[in-house]
């Protein structure tokens, strides 16, 4: 589990994404072994995974992204063009 940051958001992201990549394998292990001993079952067991997981990480990215702080220059530039535009 990654060290706790400076930003209560960014903690809840990274719980909450370890929390998701638990269930995705817990059902992954379910899966396993409700499709018995096949390749296909197994194929099909690992693509269901690998989806979800790309999911999750695609929503924990998303998220860091929207939490993340602003950089001042991004800001002060942002300011000027809004004053610009009046």
């Amino acid at each position: 589990m990654p060290a706790p940051s400076a930003n209560p958001e960014v903690d809840a992201i990274e719980q909450a994404y370890a929390a998701q990549v638990q269930a995705l394998f817990r059902q992954l292990i379910t899966n396993v072994g409700d499709e018995g001993v096949t390749r296909q079952g197994d194929e099909q067991s690992v693509a269901k995974f690998t989806a979800g997981l790309a999911i999750a990480k695609r929503a924990r990215d998303l998220a860091l992204k929207a939490v993340a702080p602003i950089p001042r220059a991004t800001l002060a530039k942002a300011r000027r063009s809004k004053r610009k535009a009046k």
